[in-house]
């Protein structure tokens, strides 16, 4: 059996990147799930009222997908991963400081419009990097947070709220993102 070839290190230099946005993105879909009961009292407001801190964060990712295909082939994929790691941090800052249940939603929705077209950005940026003799082995090694994502996004959530407050389910990924900046 022949063995993969070996990646060069422009190929892991762009997977970390894209990795490290991608576990970000993943990982803001589920990580709040555990916090809703704390924004509820918090924010004091009903349940069903703060679960549009998902739910908003959700539509806006959902929204923008279709997007990626026509801003990578107009303004190129650089560009457009680079753009999109922008408001998604911003609107996790902002998230971390949010004075009402309404700004939270706002910011939320902030973070999914950028945190939409950090998958399908990243996983362009890297069949391009890595050309289609790697695109196997690439794409499973991308493949690791989008499974791990929803695994363990409940797990750290739990632990963010149980041992800080509940800002720092969305500041954790400010650092992240200024790393995959």
């Amino acid at each position: 059996m022949a063995r993969a070839p070996r990646l060069e290190p422009i190929i892991i230099k762009a997977g970390v990147v894209v990795v490290l946005g991608a576990v970000m993105s993943i990982l803001d879909t589920t990580v709040v799930a555990v916090a809703l009961r704390t924004l509820s009292h918090d924010f004091r407001v009903d349940v069903s009222t703060i679960q549009w801190v998902t739910t908003g964060y959700l539509l806006a990712l959902a929204v923008v997908i279709p997007v990626s295909g026509w801003a990578i082939h107009r303004l190129g994929a650089r560009t457009v991963y680079l753009t999109s790691l922008g408001p998604f941090v911003v609107g996790s800052a902002l998230s971390g400081l949010a004075w009402s249940a309404g700004s939270l939603i706002a910011f939320r929705v902030l973070q999914g419009i950028g945190g939409g077209m950090i998958m399908p950005v990243g996983q362009s940026i890297m069949a391009r990097t890595a050309g289609p003799q790697r695109m196997g082995q690439v794409m499973g090694i991308l493949g690791v947070p989008q499974l791990l994502g929803p695994i363990l996004g409940p797990v750290i959530g739990g632990v963010i709220i149980s041992s800080t407050t509940r800002r720092w389910i969305f500041f954790v990924n400010v650092p992240v993102g200024v790393l995959a900046f």
